[in-house]
């Protein structure tokens, strides 16, 4: 399946959200922290993008998922 850009940015801004909530509900350990971080920065790369307000990205993202 063929997706535009947007589409995709949206996709992952999903996906990264519900693994962020998994983790913080886990025991904390070296491989939690350093998905945890990845998937941090991956958001704010994400949050650059024109449309990451409107996508729901409107949020301070550390505040909202602690590293």
């Amino acid at each position: 399946m063929i997706r535009t850009a947007e589409e995709v940015l949206r996709h992952m801004l999903a996906v990264l959200e519900v693994n962020l909530r998994e983790l913080s509900g886990l025991e904390k350990n070296a491989f939690a922290f350093g998905e945890k971080t990845a998937y941090v920065e991956c958001l704010e790369m994400i949050q650059s993008w024109e449309y990451a307000h409107g996508a729901g990205l409107n949020y301070d993202i550390e505040k909202r998922f602690p590293i």
